[in-house]
């Protein structure tokens, strides 16, 4: 809601729901980026992985992390071990800066 600018969360989830290639404008990002992806989210298809990576063609580095069922972590937000998510982007802080 924070982030969208919006006042209740079915509001947030519309908004999400809107977000694609053309308003999302990746290009534009010129920071290091960190994508993390569960291997069998249940809200955003695997395909989408390689196809963000992908769109950052600006972006002054990107690393990718996918979360496997083994790690416990495959799902959306890495929901099932956090901690694993947690201390993969101190990780990557620690690695950019």
């Amino acid at each position: 809601m924070y982030i969208s600018g919006v006042q209740t969360p079915i509001q947030a989830m519309e908004v999400s729901m809107q977000l694609n290639a053309t308003n999302l404008q990746a290009q534009k990002v010129k920071q290091d980026v960190l994508i993390l992806t569960g291997r069998d989210d249940h809200f955003i298809p695997f395909k989408m992985h390689r196809m963000q990576v992908d769109a950052l063609i600006h972006a002054r580095s990107v690393t990718e992390k996918i979360f496997t069922r083994k790690e416990h972590a495959h799902n959306h937000c890495q929901i099932g071990n956090i901690g694993l998510a947690l201390d993969s982007m101190l990780s990557w802080i620690e690695s950019i800066s």
